[in-house]
C-alpha cells in the first residue's frame, strides 16, 4: 500500500486526482447496459481493483479524506 504524506499534498495535485477518479468511477464502477435494461444501476464492485473490503471503495475514501466538498462523485453519488 502506497503511504501518503499528507504534509507534500498540494491542494491543486488532489482536487486533479479527485476528479480523475471522478471520472474513473463514472466510467468503470457501473454497468450502463444494465440501467438501461433494467431502470436500475449495478455496480462492479466486486471486480475493482480499489476494494479494501467487502463493498469497500477506497476511491471513495481517498476523496471523502482529501476533497470532503467534492460534489456529485462518480457513479454511486453521496453514498
Amino acid at each position: 500500500m502506497i503511504k501518503i504524506n499528507d504534509e507534500e499534498l498540494d491542494r491543486e495535485d488532489i482536487l486533479k486526482s479527485v476528479h480523475l477518479l471522478d471520472i474513473f468511477t463514472k466510467t468503470y464502477c457501473r454497468y450502463r447496459n444494465d440501467y438501461e435494461r433494467f431502470d436500475d444501476l449495478k455496480f462492479r464492485c466486486d471486480e475493482c481493483p480499489f476494494q479494501k473490503e467487502k463493498r469497500y471503495c477506497l476511491c471513495k475514501e481517498f476523496k471523502n479524506k482529501y476533497a470532503p466538498d467534492y460534489k456529485d462523485f462518480g457513479a454511486m453519488g453521496d453514498l
